[in-house]
């Protein structure tokens, strides 16, 4: 069962004064998942969440939500089901307790029922027992914590965060990548900006990769999964049917990254020193630059970049198999 879209984007521009900032043709971001923006400082992520949160307008070009245009009727029911984080957090002066409590006030909730949902994001951010501290003495970490808890204790249908990961201690990193896989395993809707791609890896159901404003294909596999064996020579991730073999590392890893570049394709069973090995089917090939992108199912979705050279001497297209081949230690764990 398809997702359902929840922001459809077309044909978006934008501009701070006289420099382009943003221009996407088509992009569709999806309900009930963890969808990663990902790419440089400058490269549009938070420019794109201050426009699907309706805080920046499009120089031209339409967002809709839930198909309706935010700069219209869908404007008022995008604002009510969602909330943005910021990578800065605007934190009112008073203590922990009263900024988490601010939009449930402002509802007139009940004071015990405002309790309650305030200690239980508190805990779920390990900031029990910060109820009664300044805000204002707290470390960037914590305030990233607190502003995160503020947004959460309103229930949104959406959750928007900046660069969550950024400028945070190791403890409050943690804490915020534990939470955002709990919301993902819960089916809830986050979209998330980041630079730093390992944390990406980790958590997202989509990544998307930004660079100067555009939205451009992805340069690795990511695989879901888990761990099923380790020993001294592999570890081994399952993913879907298939099991990969990766470089022996401890730990419990979700997610495994392949460069397409890494990945052989032949037309006859592959007799080398890669341990992984699979046949599939190809369903998409598509040109970028000098190299042809070409998807197989085997069953695992698996992209590879080739030569059209290889293209023309293989023969390649859509319904034909291929044997696949790569490296366990082209596979980096995550």
């Amino acid at each position: 069962m398809n997702a359902e879209t929840l922001f459809s984007i077309r044909n978006l521009h934008f501009s701070y004064e006289q420099k382009e900032a943003l221009r996407i043709e088509m992009l569709e971001l999806k309900a009930n998942q963890v969808t990663l923006l990902v790419g440089p400082n400058g490269s549009g992520k938070t420019t794109l969440l201050k426009l699907i949160n309706g805080l920046l307008k499009p120089g031209s070009g339409q967002i809709d939500f839930r198909g309706e245009a935010i700069n219209g009727k869908g404007y008022r029911s995008m604002r009510s089901h969602s909330v943005l984080v910021h990578q800065d957090p605007f934190l009112f002066s008073g203590s922990v307790f009263q900024n988490v409590a601010y939009g449930l006030k402002i509802r007139k909730e009940a004071a015990p029922v405002i309790r309650r949902k305030v200690s239980e994001k508190l805990t779920l951010l390990g900031l029990s027992g910060f109820e009664n501290r300044k805000a204002h003495k707290l470390s960037g970490g914590e305030k990233q914590r607190v502003a995160i808890a503020r947004a959460l204790v309103l229930e949104p249908e959406v959750l928007l965060l900046d660069e969550p990961a950024a400028n945070v201690d190791n403890k409050s990193l943690k804490l915020i990548e534990a939470l955002i896989l709990k919301l993902q395993n819960r089916g809830a809707t986050v979209i998330v900006s980041a630079h730093n791609r390992s944390f990406a890896y980790r958590l997202g159901s989509e990544l998307l990769t930004l660079k100067r404003g555009r939205i451009v294909p992805g340069m690795v596999n990511i695989f879901k999964g888990f761990v099923k064996k380790q020993d001294e020579v592999f570890t081994y991730f399952a993913s879907g049917k298939n099991l990969l073999h990766c470089p022996a590392q401890k730990g419990d890893f979700n997610t495994a990254v392949l460069p397409l570049n890494d990945v052989i394709l032949s037309e006859r069973e592959i007799n080398s020193s890669a341990q992984n090995n699979f046949r599939g089917k190809v369903t998409h090939i598509t040109r970028e630059g000098n190299l042809y992108r070409v998807e197989l199912a085997c069953p695992l979705i698996v992209q590879a970049h080739i030569t059209e050279y290889s293209i023309n001497n293989l023969q390649v297209e859509i319904g034909k198999k291929f044997y696949l081949a790569f490296k366990a230690s082209a596979v980096k764990l995550y």
